[in-house]
């Protein structure tokens, strides 16, 4: 019999530079992946507290956004309040005509927050006179998900994904739950809530192509 030739020491030194490059780079996509995850998340603070806002608009804005409503209600007020938390609970319509400067738009960005983040409705929109009124509505939203420590304590399901975007948005097409996308979306006019296992404000994540949609 005869052998085979052996084998050169230029093509096994090529063959454990490929072996290594390759190790590398599942080393490198491994510690990606695990910086792209951000389980476990923290559990909520008080349930108590957060079982009665989810019930009571009014105890969500006094006790969540204390800096926002820093002056008693007025009866006008309480009726709206009354009203918003109907349309939030039972899928009313109202309108309602108030003075400039007595609440009406912050009242109604809270009660965007408050249908989301307790899993009343899953698609809100909130809608103004102009495109720049609207985003600059959006921005208070952004900005309370991104700031408001209560709410991180009581809704962490919904805001500590957002937190730990630390307000790049380019770090939302990665990040993961344990592994599976959150499919967070972080934009100038869009927020999609993270779809985090048991959480209420998740919606199904769905994906229409040009052909699928035709």
């Amino acid at each position: 019999m005869r052998g085979s030739p052996p084998k050169s020491s230029g093509s096994t030194a090529s063959q454990a530079y490929d072996r290594k490059k390759a190790r590398s780079r599942e080393r490198e996509r491994t510690l990606t992946l695990a910086g792209q995850d951000i389980a476990p998340c923290p559990p909520p603070k008080d349930l108590a507290r957060r079982a009665r806002a989810d019930g009571n608009f009014r105890y969500f804005c006094e006790t969540y956004f204390p800096r926002l409503f820093t002056l008693p209600w007025s009866d006008d007020h309480l009726r709206v309040i009354r009203k918003i938390e109907r349309t939030v609970l039972n899928s009313e319509t109202f309108a309602v005509a108030m003075p400039r400067g007595t609440g009406k738009t912050t009242l109604c960005q809270t009660a965007v927050l408050w249908a989301i983040l307790t899993g009343k409705h899953p698609f809100v929109f909130l809608i103004a006179s102009t495109q720049e009124y609207a985003l600059s509505m959006l921005g208070n939203i952004k900005s309370h998900l991104s700031t408001n420590e209560r709410l991180l304590e009581d809704y962490p399901e919904a805001v500590y994904p957002i937190r730990r975007l630390e307000g790049e948005s380019r770090r939302c097409s990665g990040q993961r739950y344990y592994g599976r996308l959150t499919y967070i979306a972080w934009t100038a006019d869009e927020i999609v809530m993270p779809s985090l296992p048991g959480s209420r404000c998740a919606v199904e994540k769905t994906v229409l192509t040009r052909e699928s949609s035709s």
